[in-house]
């Protein structure tokens, strides 16, 4: 195995990097050891919390939009007849008048 010295690293590289290595639970030198593995395989940067958490938001709550399309495409909305939804909400509702609110203003 080579060793690796890094000189001239600014405070803020290396403050981010302590910190990635405290998020993943890990030395800052395990942290470093393996962002450079990673990136010399050519994987992306994605720290061990951050792929977990990412593996169990996105099953749940995304979908890649050509799925979504896809889906919305093999059950289209029914036809609603307009007319008809409107006698029918006048006929059931006994209260009071049913009565469109953009009409009520454009009266005014």
């Amino acid at each position: 195995m080579a060793t690796v010295t890094i000189r001239n690293l600014s405070d803020e590289v290396v403050a981010a990097l302590k910190e990635r290595a405290r998020r993943n639970s890990r030395s800052m030198e395990a942290e470093a050891r393996d962002l450079l593995t990673r990136m010399a395989e050519g994987e992306e940067f994605v720290s061990g919390v951050e792929a977990r958490i990412a593996a169990r938001i996105r099953p749940r709550w995304s979908m890649p939009t050509s799925e979504l399309m896809a889906r919305i495409a093999q059950s289209p909305p029914p036809p609603v007849d307009a007319e008809a939804w409107v006698a029918d909400t006048r006929a059931d509702d006994d209260s009071e008048d049913f009565r469109d609110p953009w009409d009520q203003h454009a009266a005014s």
